[in-house]
């Protein structure tokens, strides 16, 4: 993806905003606006604003996008902050709404502060699609393209359940309390385990989104209790941590581990059998639906309100199968 540091002006203006904050910079693929009809979506230019720049599922949200909005003729960039930060976000949205782009994609940082500055964008004749977090006011947005969160964690439960033979005391490792996405994948998680009496949830640890941090935890808990048989590590930094917390304790193996998304140093420790199992998204998926509800929007079209892209597991066992490849992230387009 290229940098870029101006836009352009146009008319018809499409955000879709996504959950997260990035490193305020752009990057684009496709040529030079040209003059079409107004509800032509050719030739219409379409941002991105994720919740953070570096941060593989954001990417992946981007490299599909990218390759769709080619294949429909849309130009395409995205824009972003570095931290995942409501101010340096808000900075982004209102820099991207002042260029009147005819598509903006957003991952909100929050559900609650993000409503006005998009909602500006909306006033400015913006159309607002979510991706992977939906506002709170859910009439700023057209659609939400967001994984079904609850049956994620659901997902991870039941694969917990059966790694640890449905007995022993299972922590959720967790960024911080409040988030909407983390709440709907422990409420899956929790309600999967309840199905086996002998699952003890002994609830949740706060990372701060810090590997580091999420290392010291999954290393402390696994040496000061003997009867924790299992940590589900929600996100790519949470899971990462885990890895390296347990690894170095001596626990990998163990202790079960089973996260949530997925990086590089995730694939080569699935490879390496460092963890059992980690649930993945389809955010190249994501970025298709986003640049085709763009397009219909900007031909009249009514797009669904809800989105849902698909999940899978990986495992060590797994990770060569189509459906597996399918879902791994990227780390560029």
């Amino acid at each position: 993806m290229n940098q870029r540091n101006t836009f352009r002006r146009g008319k018809g203006a499409i955000v879709l905003a996504l959950a997260g904050a990035m490193a305020i910079g752009i990057t684009g693929c496709g040529g030079e606006s040209s003059a079409t009809p107004e509800n032509d979506p050719h030739g219409k230019r379409v941002v991105y604003i994720p919740g953070l720049t570096g941060n593989p599922f954001y990417t992946s949200v981007s490299c599909g996008a990218a390759a769709e909005a080619k294949k429909q003729g849309i130009e395409y960039a995205t824009q972003g902050a570095a931290e995942f930060s409501v101010p340096l976000q808000t900075q982004v949205v209102e820099a991207v709404t002042a260029s009147h782009p005819a598509a903006i994609m957003v991952a909100v940082t929050s559900p609650k502060a993000m409503i006005a500055p998009l909602l500006q964008a909306k006033r400015d004749g913006i159309k607002v699609i979510t991706i992977d977090g939906d506002l709170t006011d859910k009439s700023i947005a057209m659609t939400n393209i967001e994984s079904d969160n609850y049956r994620g964690g659901q997902l991870a439960g039941e694969k917990m359940a059966e790694l640890i033979g449905g007995h022993g005391d299972v922590v959720d490792l967790d960024s911080a309390s409040g988030s909407v996405v983390a709440e709907a994948r422990r409420a899956g998680f929790e309600d999967a385990i309840k199905k086996h009496p002998g699952i003890n949830f002994i609830g949740v640890q706060y990372t701060e989104n810090s590997q580091s941090k999420a290392a010291q935890i999954a290393a402390t808990m696994a040496t000061s209790n003997p009867n924790l048989k299992g940590v589900y590590a929600q996100s790519t930094n949470n899971t990462a941590g885990a890895i390296t917390g347990l690894r170095e304790v001596g626990k990998t193996g163990k202790v079960k581990l089973v996260g949530f998304d997925v990086s590089d140093p995730i694939i080569e420790a699935l490879h390496a059998g460092q963890i059992e199992a980690t649930v993945l998204q389809d955010p190249i998926e994501a970025g298709r639906l986003g640049i085709d509800s763009a397009a219909a929007a900007i031909r009249g079209e009514t797009v669904p309100r809800d989105q849902k892209p698909t999940f899978a597991i990986a495992t060590p066992q797994n990770m060569d199968t189509p459906e597996v490849k399918a879902h791994l992230y990227k780390t560029h387009c």
